[in-house]
């Protein structure tokens, strides 16, 4: 039970700068309340400054964080997951009570040491994980509330949609070479998924389902299906057929397509949903 709960998706941070100003801002202005580690002692017009500078560590390393180490091993940070968010947590916890630990040395020589060290650490996790984790499960219930929200209109739309006659036109579709091509009823064309420098053209043939690589972009392909209503765009990389969409599921991390009769779900991005509905009306 516990392993199936770490498995499931989790909605990878996006707003990342108001994520970093909060969280630094939050422990700037903790240390100049509180004034820990003997910083009520300092005695010097600067201290709101050396308070505020735990805050301007934090901003760095955060920084770091969501945009350099993200890039760097973005190939990890796909198919996000409670687990790897508990671990990252972790990491960002770690590596900003690392670098705090290391600017208190230098501020003050005497907190130094390994029981420093062990002491900021902690110090981290109390002072951090409040912030960090309240900002994230506020961030996935709100994009959770606002999935289900969309998919439950769009579920609205397609019940309340009077399906007619699947239209019988065949379409041609070309390559970028203009020599290699696919003819397809469009009542049979399920999806177009971009795939490198090919887009994957999911079809019925036969009463089974079929895929063909043609070179091209989705762009094109867009550009080129214009004509046809049913064929909308519904994320970066995928062009739906909406008759053959039976419903929506609305999650924290995405939005996905469930359609009839396969399994088979085409992933929704947010910024495409007013295009679904649309087709719907």
């Amino acid at each position: 039970m516990i392993k199936e709960y770490f498995k499931q998706p989790y909605p990878l941070t996006v707003n990342k700068w108001r994520l970093i100003i909060l969280v630094s801002f939050f422990i700037g202005v903790f240390m100049l309340l509180f004034q820990p580690f003997g910083l009520g002692e300092y005695k010097s017009v600067y201290r709101p400054l050396v308070a505020y500078g735990y805050g301007g560590v934090t901003f760095v390393i955060l920084t770091i964080n969501l945009f350099a180490i993200q890039h760097i091993f973005k190939k990890w940070f796909s198919n996000w997951t409670i687990l790897k968010q508990t671990l990252w947590l972790t990491w960002i916890i770690f590596t900003i009570g690392t670098a705090n630990y290391f600017y208190s040395s230098h501020i003050f020589p005497g907190f130094s040491g390994v029981v420093g060290f062990y002491t900021f650490q902690l110090f981290t996790i109390i002072v951090g994980v409040f912030p960090i984790v309240t900002l994230t499960l506020i961030s996935h219930n709100i994009k959770l509330s606002q999935n289900l929200k969309v998919a439950g209109e769009i579920n609205n739309l397609l019940i309340a949609k009077v399906t007619g006659s699947q239209n019988k036109e065949t379409i041609v579709l070309t390559a970028d070479n203009a020599k290699d091509k696919m003819e397809v009823e469009l009542s049979n064309l399920l999806y177009m998924e971009s795939v490198g420098n090919y887009i994957q053209l999911a079809h019925y043939q036969e009463g089974k389902v079929e895929k063909m690589l043609l070179r091209g972009t989705i762009k094109r392909f867009e550009s080129e299906t214009a004509q046809y209503p049913s064929l909308v765009k519904c994320h970066r990389a995928f062009i739906v057929n909406m008759n053959h969409v039976e419903s929506v599921k609305g999650k924290s991390q995405e939005m996905k397509l469930v359609l009839k009769n396969i399994d088979i779900e085409i992933p929704v991005s947010r910024n495409h949903a007013q295009k679904i509905k649309n087709s719907l009306r």
